[in-house]
């Protein structure tokens, strides 16, 4: 029995009084946090800068006509120029700030310089090549020019060869343009009906000419003409629709300048003479 007292007392001694009066252990201390990131305000926006007004659009075109181009010092009429006159019409269209213009920049939509002009040549002459594509290079001047497509194809040596016009259309400086194939050498008529005509038998007459003028254009040259002038200046109800669907561009012979706000079609001209420079059309 003694025994047994022992043992109990020497278990309670291990395994009670350890822990009899022990300081009671501390807390562990808070691991400090670092304190909250302010919140990062977005900078504000910079203020746009105020967009200028654009300028309107310029309308306003200048369209100069020109037909035969003769030698310094040759006989002429109202419907030429000398090559020296077109040398001082050039010089002055570029020293007054104006630039030429073409009918594919028109029909594109491009927008007009502030001081635009296009230089248009009518009848297809071989002058226009020899005399007059010179000094188009020289000054980079631009220029349409509406050919007799029936002189051509005779080989008519008045007038332009199918060479030529490849040759100036493709320095880009030129276009071809058709002036009819032959009806515009139907006197006034030019494809203005004929009295008494039916509008069948005026169809019949006119829209194959004017059809055959755009073909062989094209496969001459490369490029369909996108440009007509009237034959005399004289439009025809009966052929409107035909040559609206064919062409983007057309031009008459009445007097003046033109706002294209109005369309590109039956554009006003100002006809180019020894009596009447391009100073006298054109504002300074």
């Amino acid at each position: 029995m003694k025994w047994l007292v022992s043992t109990i007392m020497l278990l309670f001694n291990t395994l009670v009084f350890p822990y009899v009066g022990s300081p009671a252990q501390p807390a562990p201390e808070p691991v400090p946090q670092p304190p909250p990131a302010a919140a990062v305000q977005p900078e504000p926006a910079p203020e746009p800068e105020p967009v200028p007004e654009p300028n309107p659009a310029n309308t306003r075109l200048y369209v100069l006509m020109y037909h035969h181009i003769i030698p310094e010092g040759g006989k002429y009429n109202s419907w030429m120029v000398t090559d020296v006159r077109l040398r001082e019409d050039l010089e002055w269209l570029s020293g007054h700030g104006y630039v030429t213009v073409l009918p594919s920049q028109l029909a594109a939509g491009e927008p007009l310089p502030e001081r635009a002009v296009m230089l248009t040549f009518d009848d297809g002459y071989r002058s226009n090549y020899q005399l007059a594509y010179p000094l188009l290079q020289e000054y980079q001047a631009r220029a349409v020019i509406s050919v007799i497509v029936k002189y051509i194809q005779d080989e008519d040596p008045y007038f332009l060869t199918w060479d030529m016009c490849r040759e100036m259309a493709r320095s880009g400086l030129v276009e071809i343009g058709s002036h009819t194939f032959a009806c515009h050498d139907e006197g006034e008529h030019g494809i203005k009906r004929r009295k008494g005509e039916s509008r069948e038998e005026y169809e019949a007459r006119v829209l194959p000419d004017l059809q055959a003028s755009i073909d062989l254009i094209t496969e001459h040259v490369g490029t369909a003409p996108r440009f007509f002038a009237y034959p005399n200046g004289k439009t025809e109800e009966w052929a409107r629709d035909f040559i609206r669907e064919h062409f983007a561009v057309t031009v008459i012979t009445r007097h003046g300048s033109w706002d294209i706000s109005n369309g590109l079609y039956n554009m006003k001209r100002c006809n180019v003479s020894m009596d009447e420079p391009v100073s006298k059309f054109l504002p300074s």
